[in-house]
């Protein structure tokens, strides 16, 4: 009979292994599991994310773990893994599988939920701006950790981007490295914001078919048991099986020190993980239980981010540095700086902020505070304001053959503003006739209406305000 969350003893007093029938797979000692699952097995609240080709949440080996998520192929809210797919239900399990119900393996992680994020479309193809939006929604949602098990040649700014936005709320990006056994670097692991994760055999050689090099930070084993689509257990091989196994690891560590930076958490990973080294990676085989006992497990420390363009109408977002997850309370202040003083905005105390044209020239900062403690990010650059016309060009000057024209470019809101003035002819249709700030009247004209164009431009927008026309010239 078994018995729901039962553990077996084996081998030293402080090591644990579920009672499913593959719990004692290799690929679990290889991690150190059980010892790190007699500190830690996760807990509900601690989501991993999974950026992928959906989940199947009915699997009953994932039963109760799976939260609803996104289907960013479809745009609906269906983020169920499609007949004939199952890769994304393989890499939940080999995260998060339950353990001691009877069925299959026990992810690392055996208490953490899982966010199911479909971006794996027909033919296996994912769309660079899906993993981004996937990854941005991971944060929003309160993941702990996003795992990528796909990957490509191609780097993506926006997905680099999201990754450090990620970074900075406090939530860690794990990616496979891939399998194309050479050393030609494969996105999104080769970000350096990303824990990019090979595939070892589990006694620490390099898997023949891992992608490896210096941008390949861990090994995970090269196979481990997975959750097969349709309910059945297995085991899955390669990165995309390693990635999540270690995915999982990282999810222990944060639900073993919530308030741990994503600096403090990739340390505590390096130094465990180096004292077993893989050739063709920085560090080395992950070791779960020595990155448990590495983490500091201190207070708080909060490390304010802005991101965003600093442009009237666009939103800014604050990040702490701290996991969500963590319900850290946490009161925010958006402050106007200039020339080294900084005020405050008033109605400005969430952690997005849309400037105004009165922040204009202005650098913003923000401020955050929790109790005992508070910090202020860095400045942002000067709030830049689109050209917008408030009071039209005029033009000054008979309309005679002979007679110089000049143009007073009116009046206009916006920053660090660049004129160009374009002169024309209109009979009535108008025609350019010139490009500077005056312009001499000339025979040709006679009989037309003379105007003038002013084009204002910025790093913003370009806008363009025209005088009256003058009258007929003589």
């Amino acid at each position: 009979m078994v018995v729901a969350g039962a553990f077996l003893v084996v081998g030293a007093a402080y090591a644990l292994t579920p009672n499913d029938p593959l719990a004692t797979h290799p690929a679990y000692a290889a991690l150190n599991l059980p010892e790190a699952w007699e500190t830690s097995t996760g807990a509900p609240h601690v989501v991993i994310a999974i950026v992928d080709s959906g989940v199947d949440a009915t699997h009953p080996d994932l039963a109760g773990a799976v939260l609803a998520g996104y289907d960013f192929v479809d745009d609906d809210e269906d983020a169920a893994d499609p007949p004939g797919s199952g890769h994304g239900t393989a890499v939940a399990g080999a995260a998060a599988a339950r353990a001691g119900n009877g069925i299959g393996g026990a992810g690392p992680c055996s208490r953490c939920s899982l966010l199911p994020l479909r971006v794996l479309g027909p033919g296996g193809i994912a769309a660079m701006a899906d993993v981004a939006r996937a990854i941005d929604f991971a944060v929003d949602r309160g993941a702990a950790v996003v795992n990528v098990s796909l990957y490509g040649e191609s780097p993506s700014q926006s997905v680099r981007d999201a990754i450090r936005r990620a970074r900075a709320g406090g939530v860690l990006v794990v990616a496979a490295a891939g399998n194309e056994a050479s050393e030609g670097e494969q996105y999104p692991a080769a970000f350096p914001e990303t824990i990019s994760v090979g595939s070892a055999t589990y006694d620490g050689r390099r898997a023949s078919y891992s992608s490896h090099g210096a941008w390949v930070g861990y090994a995970g084993p090269e196979c481990a048991p997975v959750t097969v689509l349709g309910g059945a257990s297995g085991v899955g091989c390669m990165t995309s099986t390693s990635s999540p196994l270690v995915a999982g690891v990282v999810a222990l560590m944060r639900a073993h020190d919530p308030y741990a930076s994503v600096a403090e958490v990739e340390e505590a990973l390096t130094r465990a993980s180096r004292v077993r080294p893989v050739a063709g990676f920085r560090a080395g085989l992950v070791d779960a239980a020595a990155a448990l006992r590495e983490l500091r497990r201190g207070s708080p420390v909060l490390r304010p981010t802005i991101f965003g363009d600093p442009v009237a109408g666009r939103e800014l977002e604050a990040f702490t540095g701290i996991w969500s997850g963590a319900k850290l309370p946490v009161t925010y202040q958006w402050e106007r700086c200039s020339r080294g003083a900084c005020s405050s905005i008033p109605g400005t105390t969430r952690s997005r902020y849309v400037p105004t044209s009165a922040d204009g020239g202005f650098r913003l900062r923000v401020t955050v505070a929790t109790t005992g403690d508070g910090a202020a990010s860095a400045q942002t650059r000067a709030v830049a304001v689109a050209p917008r016309p408030l009071v039209r060009p005029t033009v000054s000057g008979r309309a005679r053959v002979g007679t110089r024209l000049r143009v007073s470019v009116g009046r206009w809101q916006g920053t660090d503003l660049r004129f160009a003035v374009n002169w024309h002819r209109c009979t009535p249709l108008c025609e350019p006739i010139g490009a500077s700030r005056s312009y001499v009247v000339r025979r040709a004209d006679r009989g037309a209406r003379l105007l003038a164009e002013v084009v204002a431009s910025n790093v913003v927008a370009t806008a363009t305000a025209r005088s009256r026309a003058t009258g007929v010239v003589r």
